[in-house]
């Protein structure tokens, strides 16, 4: 798996970043502390056309491309022409996987790469400093209805969704997910109220429309509340409800292993949201906050690179440890091994060893 975020950016765009970065020493200080500590970055030049970047051109320019990159100490860029031609090649496909971005000089590029495979790219012109900032932890110290929305969800991300980045695939680790099952006061009624949660919460979080196939995988241990057979017949009903959330075609893996990492999060390319007490955040019945005695659940949602300057180890960090662990069990199953069992609805069903891999976890 990658460490560090994928930055593809053009020649143009960086040679704006280093001229603007003259202005004050401040100026761009979270972009340059990206570049420097969590970005691994991919220029759309040749090999022949790098080792020529490389030459200083004027040392007395600070605006100048080595100049840049060598006095504010950031990796050199990698050479990705082929990556960068892709974007327009109907045969091809450029790098969509994992934690990434694109910085471009063309609006048309930045458009296409946004709506088309849901993938976080900047317009040069719209780059601010703080554009990967993105933190949100909604207020839920108290029992209340959330008006006429449809469910508690969309109550709190309607006014949020606008500003989180496109996504084109979504990890889920929640220990309590399946049990997390509550009878209605009201009707008697059983709610499986973590992945009804779950759903709301990707009801809002999926993109409106994308012309690459969605990924979803979901891992958390069985329950010992309900014998296997049943798990599944739920679990099958609940992916079959996930998958007619869009128009577009949404592959949705659901791994039950005692081995599930003990953590509360769903990750996405470039954001995360992390729960204290699992999905179970609101009541399925009465869309109120759910509480256990006087005490309820707690949301935070970031961005990964929220925070540049954080000592120790980055929001980055942290999430690529969990997806690591995630990844290596996703790839004992692929090897039938340590893992109970997986329960799939893909619509052309292959041989597990060809399964496609969530593109979070490359």
């Amino acid at each position: 798996m990658q460490s560090k975020t994928k930055i593809y950016i053009d020649k143009d765009s960086l040679e704006i970043i280093a001229q603007d970065s003259t202005i004050s020493d401040n100026y761009y200080k979270n972009i340059i502390e990206i570049f420097r500590r969590h970005g691994d970055l991919y220029l759309d030049v040749t090999e022949e056309e790098l080792d020529s970047i490389r030459e200083p051109k004027d040392l007395n320019d600070p605006g100048d491309i080595y100049t840049f990159i060598e006095g504010k100490n950031i990796s050199w860029p990698l050479s990705a022409i082929d990556n960068f031609e892709a974007i327009h090649e109907k045969e091809k496909q450029p790098d969509i996987n994992g934690n990434i971005v694109y910085i471009l000089n063309k609006k048309e590029e930045v458009k296409l790469l946004r709506e088309e495979y849901g993938v976080l790219a900047i317009y040069i012109d719209d780059l601010t400093d703080d554009i990967f900032y993105y933190y949100f932890e909604p207020d839920l110290d108290k029992d209340y209805v959330l008006g006429n929305a449809t469910n508690g969800w969309q109550c709190i991300l309607k006014e949020e969704i606008s500003f989180l980045p496109p996504i084109n695939s979504i990890v889920v680790s929640d220990s309590n997910l399946l049990t997390n099952n509550k009878k209605s006061s009201a009707t008697g009624e059983n709610h499986f109220c973590g992945l009804e949660n779950l759903k709301d919460l990707l009801s809002m979080l999926l993109p409106k429309d994308i012309n690459v196939s969605f990924y979803i995988l979901i891992i958390c241990p069985p329950t010992s509340k309900l014998e296997e057979g049943k798990t599944n017949k739920i679990v099958k009903r609940w992916i079959a409800e996930i998958k007619s959330l869009r128009n577009y075609k949404i592959v949705v893996e659901f791994l039950i292993t005692t081995k599930a990492v003990h953590s509360r999060d769903l990750y996405t390319n470039n954001y995360q949201i992390h729960l204290d007490k699992g999905f179970y955040v609101f009541e399925p019945w009465t869309k109120r906050v759910h509480k256990e005695g006087v005490s309820h659940n707690n949301v935070k949602l970031f961005t990964y690179l929220y925070s540049p300057f954080k000592r120790g180890k980055s929001d980055l960090d942290s999430a690529l440890v969990d997806l690591n662990l995630i990844s290596k069990m996703y790839d004992a199953y692929l090897r039938n091994t340590g893992v109970s069992r997986i329960i799939d609805l893909i619509d052309d069903p292959v041989k597990s060893c060809d399964l496609c891999q969530n593109r979070i976890l490359f």
